[in-house]
């Protein structure tokens, strides 16, 4: 949902914010907020050994993640956002990663060992105090589409997952491998959700959905519950279904939308892997087609995007139907992903706008 880094693109970012003139006392705070993140960040690189490199804020969100120039090489620096995610789980994602570099030829990134053999550096914030995990990945190259999206994109982004599920179907995770489902609703309900493989069951789970619903209700109102709650029935529905026919989930990227995947000559790479875990290929090929569904040229991008999937791995018949249910799950998804948000500097001035924009979306979901 949050992409990490930002390479070396000149377009494919969906929503720029406005920028506005600080005040004094905000310019301050800002100074001293960017310059708490650099010393937070160097604290992290100095783990892995790197030294007298340049470090560039790409984006603070939950995640924090700089551009690392360092003498003949650059690296993408993410400290984990606090509260999900934990050193077993990151370093979870960090193997899987390393197995792909190992075993295919997919376009993924490359992660780096700490100076002690780990993939994950564990820190103490120079400015707060808390304990703070991150990791270091070697620079991806290409470039972000997005107004310039065309179907020979699509079909690379196709090869590319293809190749990420067939890996995923026969790598044998290492013990202590955890990785959250990726049908959950809340930040609660991911972490719930940690496992050493997948889990059957509905999902969203019970206490999931009443977790999101009560959040819905208390800052969005009765009105935006009922529209809540027809969403994610059709939602459990659409999952139920799938895992019927595809059988277990599986891991999957979870987030490959197009901020999160780069082009260059014919082939795809993916980044962000933050999202990562277990559930169905049918979802992760949902939320590659959910942002594109407004474009004029959708069709036709749907169209290449599948058909190249499918010359290599078989999706179920009724795919049409169950895609636009997992589309409506992601809707969810996100709507609680703002809401939880809301606290957070990046999205306190922006998040009951936003909200409102998720749940139209949904509302008009439902209807068609």
């Amino acid at each position: 949902m949050a992409a990490d880094a930002l390479p070396n693109c000149s377009s494919g970012v969906a929503s720029v914010r406005a920028m506005r003139v600080p005040s004094a006392p905000m310019a301050e705070s800002n100074r001293r907020r960017f310059s708490a993140l650099h010393a937070l960040g160097r604290t992290v690189l100095a783990e892995f050994g790197v030294q007298g490199a340049q470090l560039k804020l790409l984006r603070h969100e939950h995640n924090t993640t700089f551009r690392v120039d360092a003498v003949g090489d650059r690296f993408v620096l993410r400290v984990n956002r606090p509260g999900v995610h934990n050193a077993a789980t990151i370093d979870s994602e960090m193997q899987w990663l390393a197995a792909l570099v190992r075993d295919t030829d997919a376009g993924v990134p490359i992660p780096i060992q700490t100076t002690d053999g780990r993939f994950v550096a564990t820190v103490e914030d120079p400015s707060s105090g808390a304990v703070r995990h991150g990791v270091l990945l070697r620079w991806q190259a290409g470039r972000f589409v997005s107004a310039g999206l065309k179907p020979n994109h699509l079909r690379a982004v196709a090869r590319l997952q293809a190749t990420l599920h067939r890996h995923a179907a026969v790598w044998a995770p290492p013990a202590g491998f955890l990785r959250p489902r990726v049908d959950t609703l809340t930040n609660a309900g991911k972490v719930a959700s940690i496992a050493s493989g997948p889990t059957p069951g509905v999902r969203p789970s019970a206490a999931d959905i009443a977790r999101a619903v009560a959040l819905v209700g208390e800052l969005m109102g009765a009105e935006a519950v009922a529209v809540a709650q027809d969403a994610i029935a059709e939602a459990v529905q659409t999952t139920s279904a799938v895992e019927a026919m595809e059988g277990p989930s599986g891991l999957i990227h979870a987030d490959l939308h197009y901020e999160n995947f780069l082009c260059e000559r014919g082939v795809a790479r993916a980044i962000d892997f933050d999202d990562c875990g277990w559930g169905s290929r049918l979802y992760d090929l949902s939320i590659t087609l959910w942002e594109l569904q407004d474009r004029n040229d959708y069709p036709a991008l749907r169209d290449a995007f599948l058909a190249e999937y499918t010359s290599h791995l078989s999706i179920a018949e009724d795919h049409e139907t169950l895609i636009a249910g997992l589309i409506q799950l992601r809707r969810v998804q996100i709507l609680l992903w703002v809401l939880e948000s809301r606290h957070h500097p990046a999205f306190a001035d922006e998040w009951r706008e936003s909200s409102a924009e998720e749940l139209d979306a949904i509302r008009r979901a439902l209807a068609s």
